[in-house]
């Protein structure tokens, strides 16, 4: 169980709460640009309602639980004046407009609950609070602030769009031991085993927007799609708990600021008709004082499609232009345990430092074996 850093919250809140959280993580692969949201309503110490949000545009996890209460009402295990002494455990503040769905709210309420707990206000501006306001005028009992810190971090991607209004970005690198991620010939297949690259196709599976360098495209030809069939088990599994999704492939975006790829390249004429290209070329992309797509125009232009999440597979060129631009927010490296040599390629080309006070730091957040090769996944800091 997480422990409960709130003292205001017993030991069987918290408990309920991250039950609530797990069931929002069912909707990790089908949910975005939405949030993943959780929902567990007891009576007393039972479960008597569970529900999570399954698919962008369809009933939030409130309306699933509620529809499991009624149902036991109806069927005679629960009468509608017992929905007063239960209990709504909630990840993210209800809903309290009227978007693709009803306000949540409004449904909590007319079901006839008065105590909701809430792991976190949601900031999206037709929400930010008046979910809560809406419920406590009614009379409801609120409270906010149990597991925030894991709602949070649950909800990183859509958090990043809302409040910063630019997509989370994270980069992947695979490299050797000594960091490098190719001979000097060009040659990368394979650094790391099966595993790692299984490990990928479940990160892939999470992003928005698969993005790469059109060297990467000109030098390996990738698809950067999503294979569903060589993902780990665990992705499989959790989209058949979800009854409702279906999966969508994420976006593949190259930045192509000469204009080199055309339709021999697999990304552009690839298999895989589900997966959507698009190119950031000079023509539809500002340029900066390099003659480059500017970085930053990529990432807004990516936000106005909604997309809030990145994932970066490129070369050590745009990956460091992403780091000097402060924008990868992770980093997660696979580290192979093989040497390449001096003469192997480099993993990331920064600009030149000239004082260690100008240094990217990274927090290491999480380090694991992943078959023979190590995963490190960091959090990026930049410099002030």
């Amino acid at each position: 169980m997480p422990a409960n850093n709130n003292p205001s919250f017993s030991p069987f809140a918290t408990a309920m709460m991250a039950k609530a959280l797990a069931l929002a993580e069912l909707g990790r692969y089908t949910v975005a640009p939405n949030p993943m949201v959780g929902c567990v309503i007891t009576l007393d110490t039972e479960i008597i309602g569970r529900g999570f949000h399954q698919q962008a545009g369809t009933a939030h996890a409130e309306v699933h639980a509620l529809a499991e209460v009624s149902a036991k009402i109806a069927a005679g295990q629960l009468s509608a004046a017992q929905c007063a002494h239960a209990t709504a455990y909630v990840t993210l503040e209800p809903c309290s407009h009227t978007g693709r769905t009803g306000p949540c709210a409004n449904a909590l309420i007319a079901a006839g609950i008065r105590h909701v707990v809430i792991a976190m206000q949601d900031p999206f501006a037709s929400v930010a609070g008046q979910g809560i306001a809406l419920l406590r005028n009614a009379g409801v009992r609120v409270q906010v602030g149990l597991l925030a810190a894991q709602a949070r971090e649950l909800n990183r991607h859509f958090l990043s769009l809302v409040e910063r209004q630019r997509p989370f970005v994270t980069a992947k690198l695979a490299t050797s031991l000594d960091g490098k991620i190719a001979l000097s010939n060009g040659i990368s297949q394979w650094i790391t085993q099966p595993p790692a690259r299984m490990d990928v196709q479940a990160h892939r599976a999470q992003y928005g927007c698969i993005l790469t360098g059109s060297q990467t495209v000109i030098q390996d030809d990738p698809l950067l799609n999503v294979r569903l069939a060589d993902a780990p088990n665990s992705v499989t599994a959790t989209l058949a708990k979800n009854p409702l999704a279906t999966f969508s492939q994420p976006l593949r975006g190259v930045i192509d600021s000469q204009g080199m790829i055309d339709d021999q390249y697999h990304i552009i004429h690839g298999a895989d008709p589900a997966a959507p290209t698009h190119v950031f070329t000079a023509r539809n992309t500002q340029i900066n004082a390099q003659g480059k797509c500017d970085l930053h125009d990529v990432m807004y232009q990516l936000a106005s499609r909604s997309i809030n999440s990145v994932w970066v597979e490129a070369g050590a060129g745009l990956v460091g232009a992403l780091l000097s631009a402060k924008l990868v927010d992770e980093l997660i490296l696979y580290q192979a345990p093989v040497l390449l040599g001096h003469a192997a390629q480099d993993a990331i080309h920064l600009e030149r430092l000239t004082s260690m006070a100008q240094r990217i730091e990274l927090a290491i957040t999480d380090t694991r074996h992943v078959g023979r090769d190590i995963k490190h996944t960091c959090r990026v800091i930049y410099p002030a």
